[in-house]
């Protein structure tokens, strides 16, 4: 088995996420920038990259899965590509656009996309590699989990600039010791 139906669905997370960037580049005459939700989908952006370069060895693997375990190991990748597509908010054609207003609107949807990727990576540990992550990975998972648990219930921007905070060293922490598999 290959990894190519999650490579599409990471590639289409990543396309959204920079088609996005894009149109609000193209209209930014008419819109009010706000770096929240840009930090966010840098964050997103770096989390799309890593799980493919991370994904490649367990699919390797996968050779004798049943349908229920690809189905399992999908969960992250869809959930991926939803944060991809709600990081950043989408100007409408000729009408201005406040990003902080609309990331308080969208930001709930946006936090429980990407708790649901952080969720889904552990589904993948526990049901389909078959224990648990390493150490690094472990610690890293969780934080970026209580961080996002924590922000969605605290509904503060101080708390989802701690929340990234948090997962940018979480995920920093990661990508330092990742090695190619």
């Amino acid at each position: 088995m290959d990894l190519t139906l999650i490579s599409i669905v990471v590639g289409l997370g990543l396309t959204e996420l920079l088609l996005t960037f894009y149109q609000l580049v193209r209209a930014r005459r008419r819109v009010t920038w706000d770096a929240l939700p840009l930090a966010w989908a840098l964050l997103v952006l770096v989390a799309a990259v890593n799980f493919w370069w991370g994904i490649r060895a367990l699919m390797g693997q996968a050779s004798g899965w049943l349908t229920a375990t690809f189905m399992l190991a999908m969960i992250s990748p869809v959930f991926l590509f939803l944060a991809c597509a709600a990081a950043l908010p989408r100007p409408e054609s000729g009408k201005r656009l406040d990003m902080k207003a609309a990331y308080a609107e969208e930001r709930t949807a946006f936090l429980l996309f990407l708790l649901g990727y952080q969720c889904g990576n552990w589904i993948l540990d526990f049901a389909v590699r078959g224990g648990l992550p390493s150490t690094i990975v472990a610690v890293s998972r969780t934080a970026a989990g209580l961080a996002l648990v924590v922000t969605l219930l605290a509904r503060s921007r101080r708390w989802d600039w701690a929340a990234l905070a948090v997962i940018a060293a979480a995920y920093a922490s990661r990508l330092v010791t990742q090695l190619a598999q």
